[in-house]
């Protein structure tokens, strides 16, 4: 009966007694919960609150038996206000899962959270700018997910000492510290398969940093080169160390990067590139990646009214998009990619010729924010047999 228990969650709505008296109209912040005689403790293994961010706070529910906590807002009138969350390590000592990411705890790591020694999965979100060291303590920890509401989120040297974490996810961009261990085998994260959204200097500290990530499957991460005119000594992120990397987002800032100074993992199944502003020539250095099925190039990843594939082929590429470009030709046959599923068209407001006739396998097309497209392009389109075609201009 317990284990039949654990599997379901118990619904906490404003219609639960204890949060059924509260007035949707102001009030009192400081009213003591404890002394309303419908308040009890929950006895649930499983417990998801979706009431007002205040009342939540205010009431201080407590779960002596539970395992998962999971909060999920309701329309109140100041979402991103901060709330004290430091009552949840008292009231919930046995909790494995903490998802409170939808709730801003100010600008300070909530106090006590590094006392829920038994936590796998740790949500948490606000005006947060670094996170404590202690945070090391949680050993057991497995996904730390942090929604940073400023510009970044500093993470501690001590999080290299957290052997079973497996996904880091931060937002909006994580700040690793370069301060290892002598020993590299003590500073490495084995277990770590996912990560976003760390933001990276080109620079040799960094690859060395990337090097102890070495069994990570997914990464979407910012590259900071150079915005000088040192690019020619430029180190690239050090990505190729990542041999069993699966899936790549990387949006890059600085000066135009060489073709040589690039490199990708050949595992790569998923490519996002963003904002490297390279020439269609330059195109090649991503020629290697037999294995890739998802290639996207967003905001201005390559430059250039032209982009002919000639002698450039995916052999398993199934869906391609282009999104704020300025291309307005593309020439390609099934030659070049002979498995295309998809293609993503949008933005390219100076778009003139797509080649579509030429891939028996394209099942569909989708052209959105392109400006006027010529009459011609579009019927051409719309004439091939089997293709679904989505046009919205």
């Amino acid at each position: 009966m317990k284990a039949e228990d654990e599997k379901f969650w118990q619904w906490i709505s404003a219609k639960d007694e204890t949060y059924s008296s509260f007035h949707d109209s102001e009030y009192d912040f400081f009213y003591e919960p404890l002394n309303r005689p419908n308040y009890r403790p929950y006895e649930d293994y499983r417990l998801c609150f979706c009431v007002n961010r205040e009342h939540f706070v205010a009431s201080e529910p407590s779960g002596p038996f539970t395992r998962s906590l999971l909060y999920i807002p309701i329309t109140d009138t100041y979402p991103r206000c901060p709330y004290d969350i430091s009552f949840i390590p008292d009231k919930f000592k046995l909790l494995r899962v903490l998802d409170l990411e939808t709730i801003n705890m100010g600008i300070s790591f909530a106090s006590g959270i590094d006392l829920l020694l038994n936590l796998k999965y740790l949500a948490v979100g606000g005006d947060i700018e670094s996170i404590p060291p202690s945070l090391s303590k949680l050993q057991n920890l497995e996904t730390l997910v942090v929604k940073g509401l400023k510009k970044k989120v500093v993470l501690p040297d001590t999080i290299w000492r957290m052997k079973n974490l497996k996904h880091v996810h931060v937002t909006n961009r994580a700040i690793f510290t370069l301060h290892f261990a002598e020993d590299a085998s003590i500073s490495r994260l084995d277990n770590l398969v996912s990560l976003s959204l760390p933001c990276f200097k080109c620079q040799k500290p960094t690859n060395d940093m990337i090097m102890r990530f070495p069994n990570l499957r997914y990464l979407s991460c910012v590259a900071l080169g150079p915005s000088d005119d040192f690019v020619d000594f430029c180190e690239f992120l050090a990505l190729e160390s990542l041999s069993k990397l699966e899936e790549l987002k990387i949006m890059y800032h600085g000066k135009v990067l060489n073709a040589g100074q690039l490199n990708f993992p050949p595992s790569l199944r998923k490519l996002t590139l963003s904002n490297f502003r390279l020439p269609w020539s330059y195109i090649s250095v991503i020629r290697g990646l037999q294995n890739l099925e998802v290639l996207k190039l967003i905001s201005q990843a390559f430059e250039g009214s032209s982009w002919d594939m000639e002698d450039l082929e995916f052999g398993k590429l199934k869906y391609l998009k282009l999104d704020t470009l300025d291309i307005a030709h593309w020439v390609a046959s099934c030659d070049n990619l002979p498995e295309l599923q998809q293609l993503v068209v949008k933005n390219c407001k100076q778009l003139e010729e797509i080649s579509v006739e030429d891939f028996p396998t394209l099942q569909k097309i989708e052209v959105q924010g392109c400006g006027k497209l010529p009459e011609e392009l579009i019927q051409t389109i719309k004439e091939v047999e089997g293709l679904e075609v989505v046009i919205n201009n």
